[in-house]
């Protein structure tokens, strides 16, 4: 039997998760399906050169490299995260990004760990707020071409839902009355997109136009504060509203 494969549903179970130990569950099994044993994912405040930055980091790493994880200095040291610092686009790294760095002995650290080459993504937060998420392997990747973009591809998704996740049960919670009244139908569609159905479909189960479907969607997220329908579904369901 084949090795599963990421699906969408996945990714909205890992946005939907109730609580910690199901969001790091839910991350694991992603990352595994997108061919990746290990996830490492940090929730930063501050810049990781400030003095007083906070991190709060999540995933599976190995239990012998605990340690040397939180080890806020070998972190600073580490080219695959002076990159995320440095740019938007993704980090694609194998032994060569860090010998080329001059930071060789840092791969040798964690290389016996399972950390031998893999790709890493960081987006943004309100608050001045980071969300790292990486993932890594033993198996060299692929040639750059469709199947090592798929994987940057899957990352990028994977961490775009998992970020409000990460962020909601780890932050302060949400008062619903901290947000904007939605109106019934604003509340409606994100309900049914909570559920991974399409504007499309949503439009079938309401009976209105998808057009009109995308202007409720529009309105909720302007009034949340979001950029992303599924930034606004999480931010309902951190309230208690969905």
């Amino acid at each position: 039997m084949g090795k599963p494969e990421m699906n969408y549903q996945q990714l909205i179970d890992v946005g939907l998760s109730e609580d910690f130990a199901s969001f790091e569950r839910r991350l694991v099994e992603t990352a595994d399906a997108l061919g990746f044993p290990i996830i490492s994912g940090v929730l930063m405040r501050g810049l990781l050169q400030d003095a007083d930055v906070q991190i709060t980091s999540l995933g599976n790493t190995p239990a012998g490299y605990l340690d040397v994880a939180k080890d806020l200095g070998e972190a600073r040291r580490d080219p695959v995260m002076a990159k995320l610092m440095m740019q938007s686009a993704p980090v694609v790294y194998d032994q060569q990004t860090y010998a080329t760095a001059g930071a060789g002995e840092v791969w040798e650290a964690q290389a016996p760990y399972g950390y031998k080459s893999g790709i890493a993504v960081k987006l943004h937060l309100p608050g001045g707020k980071q969300f790292l998420l990486g993932v890594d392997r033993e198996e060299a990747l692929p040639d750059p071409g469709a199947q090592l973009m798929q994987m940057v591809a899957g990352l990028q998704l994977l961490a775009a839902h998992a970020m409000t996740a990460a962020d909601r049960l780890l932050g302060p919670k949400i008062d619903r009355t901290d947000l904007p009244r939605l109106t019934k139908r604003e509340l409606d569609v994100l309900s049914w997109t909570s559920q991974g159905k399409t504007a499309w479909e949503v439009s079938v189960i309401l009976g209105m136009s998808e057009k009109t479907v995308n202007f409720h969607l529009g309105n909720a997220m302007r009034k949340l504060g979001v950029t992303s329908k599924h930034q606004a579904v999480l931010k309902c369901v951190a309230a208690g509203l969905l």
